[in-house]
C-alpha cells in the first residue's frame, strides 16, 4: 500500500519542545506521531517543526528561521507529498516585529501558497492538497516564562486568540484546508506558549481523525 506523505511544516510545537525542561518531548509523546498512529497505517507524517521559526520574520539572531524562505528547498527534499501543513505565527507575535493577528495569517497564507507554487512547478498536475492551521493560543503564564520580555503580554494574549478567525479567512480566500489546533491543545503552565503533554496528545488524536475524515471524503 502506499501511503499518502503529509508534510508538517511549522515551529517548535510541531518539533516538540517541552516547556518544563527546554528538551523535546520523545518521538512517541510527540502530537505528530499519535497523529500518525491515530490514522492508521495509510499516512506517513513528515515532521519538519523547528524552534523559533518565523512565517516570513527574519531574527538577527536566529538565523534560518525565515518560513517563507525555507519552504521550497524543504519540499523539494521530501517529495513525493500529498498535503503539505503549515501552523506557524506564534514566533511573529513577538513585539519586535509589530504584526497584528491578520497580519501573521496573510503571511503564514503567503508561505502555504508558495507550497502550492512549488508544487504546482515541480510536478504538473499534481493532486497536493494545502492545509492552513491555525497555533494554539498563547495563555498568561507566558508573563512568568524566560520569554515574557520578548512579548507584549496582554496584547499578545489578544492577538493569539483572534487567530482562528483570521486563519480560517486567509484558508477562505485562498482555498486551502483549515484546521484549528487551539480547539485541541492548550499551552502548558511552564511558559504559556508550548503544547503540555497532554494537548500532545489531544491534538495528536484530533489531527489523526481529521486525516481519516480528509480521506473519507475523497478530498485526501
Amino acid at each position: 500500500m502506499i501511503k499518502k506523505r503529509i508534510l508538517l511544516y511549522g515551529d517548535s510545537n510541531t518539533h516538540g519542545y517541552r516547556g518544563s525542561d527546554h528538551l523535546r518531548f520523545e518521538k512517541p509523546l510527540r502530537w505528530t506521531t499519535i497523529a500518525e498512529e491515530r490514522a492508521g497505517g495509510g499516512f506517513e507524517l513528515i515532521n519538519k517543526g523547528m524552534n523559533g521559526r518565523t512565517a516570513c520574520c527574519d531574527e538577527p539572531l536566529f538565523p534560518f528561521r525565515n518560513g517563507l524562505k525555507y519552504i521550497e528547498p524543504c519540499i523539494l527534499t521530501h517529495l513525493p507529498v500529498d498535503m503539505v501543513c503549515v501552523m506557524l505565527g506564534t514566533n511573529d507575535l513577538k513585539k519586535e516585529f509589530g504584526l497584528s493577528a491578520k497580519d501573521i495569517a496573510l503571511s503564514c497564507g503567503k508561505v502555504l501558497a508558495r507550497a502550492r507554487d512549488v508544487m504546482d512547478k515541480t510536478c504538473p498536475g499534481n493532486t497536493c492538497k494545502y492545509l492552513l492551521m491555525s497555533p494554539i493560543e498563547v495563555s498568561g503564564d507566558l508573563a512568568r516564562s524566560k520569554w515574557a520580555d520578548d512579548y507584549e503580554g496582554e496584547v499578545t494574549l489578544q492577538k493569539s486568540r483572534d487567530f482562528s478567525r483570521c486563519y480560517a479567512e486567509v484558508a477562505a480566500t485562498e482555498g486551502f484546508l483549515f484546521f484549528d489546533a487551539a480547539l485541541y491543545g492548550s499551552p502548558c503552565t511552564d511558559d504559556g506558549i508550548h503544547l503540555s503533554g497532554e494537548s500532545h496528545k489531544s491534538l495528536g488524536l484530533a489531527f489523526g481523525s481529521y486525516l481519516l475524515e480528509l480521506e473519507k471524503e475523497g478530498i485526501l
